[in-house]
């Protein structure tokens, strides 16, 4: 059962928000931990991190570094300054910059993986992180030489203006569009991601609308090794603010 309304999800673009305090628990050092009845805040998870900003009251404030959920609980974290109780109203506000990137980057790293699979069916995939050190990793040997091929590929998808789709979905919809996927629970819905025509796959991040949004995709460099291939990328420029 989720215990926090997950706002992120109904709008990603949302930077404030009022909730009221479900919980607060004290950590020492001045550090605390709030649980909302609604929040903005992304919790670390799929590779993004996690979302960081603010929570205030009459009484007090809470800066947030780092959010984390369990168990249908989203746990933000940070150094309180005063004093906020349970059951008060609260104002909350995400650094938006951060945020943004993060969306950028995570998107990126799908619409990378979509146009990869398109010009390298023989390629697994294994891992990765849309944090600060981005990079996809697949079982297979990609040539360095591919690199500019891939960036070019990527970035002319990037100025297609294609549609990124999320919705929630049963895991019966994920067996039907994606075939059987392995460590999805089968009795509570399932986030999914659909860049354009490519194929659907499950994924719990928050994306941007429209791959124009990310801005340029960066092939940093492609590494081989014992039969694995890792991607690392980044994004420059982008539509919207980065405050």
């Amino acid at each position: 059962m989720e215990i926090t309304e997950k706002i992120y999800y109904e709008d990603k673009y949302k930077t404030e928000l009022d909730s009221s305090v479900l919980a607060i628990k004290m950590l020492g050092g001045g550090r605390a931990i709030v649980e909302l009845a609604r929040t903005i805040f992304y919790p670390d998870g799929g590779g993004q991190p996690s979302d960081q900003g603010e929570i205030t009251s009459e009484t007090g404030s809470l800066k947030i570094d780092s959010v984390r959920w369990k168990d249908g609980h989203i746990f933000h974290e940070g150094k309180l300054t005063g004093n906020i109780t349970e059951g008060q109203n609260t104002k909350m506000s995400i650094k938006w910059g951060r945020r943004f990137k993060n969306m950028r980057v995570h998107s990126a790293g799908h619409l990378i993986h979509d146009v990869l699979m398109s010009l390298k069916k023989n390629l697994k995939p294994l891992k990765g992180n849309h944090g600060e050190k981005a990079f996809l990793e697949y079982e297979g040997e990609l040539d360095q030489a591919f690199k500019e091929e891939l960036e070019k590929a990527v970035n002319d998808a990037v100025q297609k203006n294609i549609e990124i789709r999320t919705w929630d979905s049963s895991y019966e919809e994920v067996e039907r569009l994606c075939g059987t996927v392995p460590n999805l629970p089968k009795d509570k819905q399932i986030r999914m991601l659909q860049i354009g025509d490519y194929n659907p796959m499950p994924d719990g991040g928050v994306q941007v609308k429209s791959t124009v949004e990310i801005g340029r995709i960066v092939i940093h460099h492609i590494t081989t090794e014992n039969g694995k291939s890792t991607i690392r990328y980044g994004v420059a420029g982008g539509v919207g603010a980065e405050n």
